[in-house]
């Protein structure tokens, strides 16, 4: 075994956070580390990584204990860790991010730049990627960024890389290559944890299966033992309760709620389409294709040049500030809560309040009135089961799925007629997934119209009425949602960018 996790247990202050963990890892393997937000995860591979020291327990590798060992000394036998974020400087070069903090000099001290460009080439060409060691890291792609830093981490001779959270805004495309550079490394021998909250790809990519809840591991699954279902299931300590959309007849004859007319912006140059008082519509395309620049310019983030936008039959102002969007009804969930949906510092009570304060909370001398606030808070609090002591706690202090609710709860307080929703359940466990899809689901009923854009296919499949296809800034192809698959999506929207292409 490369790794071996031996009965390790970690407390912070009374609450046990790893209760006797134990798993193990061989040479050139795909081991899938799992479990809720919450669960241990990050605890546990700061105990691998070296970050905590101060566990009880014995952690081998290569059979012999590191538990004294710190992140550096850990780093030097082939332990690595590489982040959900790039952890790049996109100023510098790729070569000069391979070598950061380790530059081969001359004699006469000075940095061998020769050598950092010759070396860096030898490595990219040894692990099969294509990139220039002369281009800058801010003009690769994202996908390429997670490369780099797992080149960077096999340059300084990893025999163990931990990838948390890999595929996190990436397209299927860029998954699928990512996915591919992964299985080929382990091929020749480097040894995988991977952490993700996407079943589907854990189950696609990985040898063995590790579950944490609550502290403890359930280990011992290999592939094909387990399905979505049963490991949705032992992730979770219930049966979940997978959301899919019953798409009734009526919304065939639903009201338009949604109307635009040849919208023309940044990255679009003719969009039309409609969407039904009560519909879910997904919107698929590559990055860049428009989808998710239709989005934005709903939102009053990317502004409008040309165009006609109606809610209801009623003529808009095409919205030029997201604050013009919300005073039309038309709310947008970013993909990135981090930049654009939350604020750390603030409790929950106001995260949520922010964007009512001046329409719904203030007094008529400009107060906030606090009953109204507390009350509006608590009610999306309870609705959307945020997992937290209570609205006062600060939102920096919540795992990403709880995060991710307080956003929601944040659009849904302006009580919008449209709801356009961006990577919705991105670095979120599955019960939260869940519960979330469930809860857009349920709004519907109630004549909430949504647009929803995601790169995971299978989540959108099971909750969109119909399907955009968007290429080159326009809508290249239309679907209802009867049944598709997938690899069907896929294949429309390869086929959907060539004929728009051509």
């Amino acid at each position: 075994m490369l790794l071996e996790i031996d009965h390790v247990s970690k407390c912070y202050g009374t609450k046990t956070v790893l209760d006797g963990v134990s798993m193990n890892l061989k040479k050139g393997e795909i081991h899938a580390l799992l479990g809720k937000n919450g669960a241990g995860k990050t605890t546990l591979v700061k105990s691998i990584s070296g970050v905590t020291t101060d566990y009880d327990g014995t952690i081998r590798f290569e059979g012999k204990s590191i538990d004294h060992l710190t992140v550096l000394e850990r780093q030097k036998i082939g332990i690595y860790v590489v982040p959900q974020h790039a952890s790049v400087i996109p100023e510098f070069t790729v070569a000069e991010n391979i070598f950061i903090g380790d530059w081969p000099r001359k004699k006469n001290g000075f940095v061998d730049w020769n050598h950092i460009y010759i070396y860096a080439k030898e490595a990219l060409d040894k692990y099969g990627v294509s990139f220039s060691p002369r281009q800058k890291v801010k003009d690769l792609s994202l996908v390429d960024q997670r490369k780099l830093n797992i080149v960077r981490a096999l340059f300084s001779n990893a025999k163990l890389i931990i990838l948390d959270e890999p595929t996190t805004a990436l397209s299927a495309e860029e998954r699928d290559g990512l996915f591919e550079f992964v299985i080929d490394l382990a091929k020749q021998g480097t040894s995988f944890i991977f952490i993700s909250h996407y079943i589907e790809e854990v189950l696609r990519l990985s040898d063995r299966y590790t579950v944490l809840r609550d502290g403890k591991s359930y280990t011992g699954f290999s592939r094909g033992e387990v399905d979505e279902r049963q490991l949705s299931n032992l992730i979770v300590g219930e049966d979940v309760e997978l959301c899919v959309r019953e798409r009734p007849e009526v919304l065939a004859r639903a009201p338009i709620a949604l109307q635009c007319s040849r919208i023309k912006a940044r990255g679009l140059t003719d969009v039309s389409f409609h969407l039904a008082k009560g519909e879910i519509l997904g919107l698929i395309g590559f990055p860049g294709s428009g989808a998710r620049e239709i989005c934005r310019a709903l939102a009053g983030l990317n502004p409008i040049e040309s165009g006609e936008i109606r809610l209801h039959g009623k003529k808009l102002r095409n919205p030029r500030r997201p604050d013009e969007a919300l005073a039309q009804k038309i709310v947008y969930v970013s993909y990135d809560r981090h930049a654009e949906g939350i604020v750390p510092d603030l409790p929950i009570r106001e995260n949520i309040s922010l964007p009512i304060l001046k329409s719904k909370l203030a007094s008529l001398f400009g107060f906030v009135n606090e009953r109204k606030e507390i009350e509006n808070a608590q009610q999306y609090f309870s609705t959307l089961n945020i997992k937290a002591h209570s609205i006062y706690e600060e939102v920096g202090n919540l795992s990403g799925g709880n995060q991710q609710k307080v956003v929601i709860s944040k659009a849904l307080s302006t009580q919008p007629d449209v709801l356009i929703i961006d990577e919705p359940t991105v670095g979120i466990d599955v019960k939260s997934r869940e519960e979330i899809l469930s809860l857009i689901n349920e709004l519907t009923d109630t004549g909430l119209s949504v647009l929803y854009l995601t790169n995971d296919y299978n989540e959108l499949l099971r909750v969109a009425d119909r399907l955009l296809f968007f290429a080159n800034g326009t809508i290249a192809r239309e679907e209802i949602n009867t049944g598709l698959t997938p690899e069907e999506v896929i294949q429309m929207r390869d086929s959907a960018e060539e004929e728009v292409a051509s």
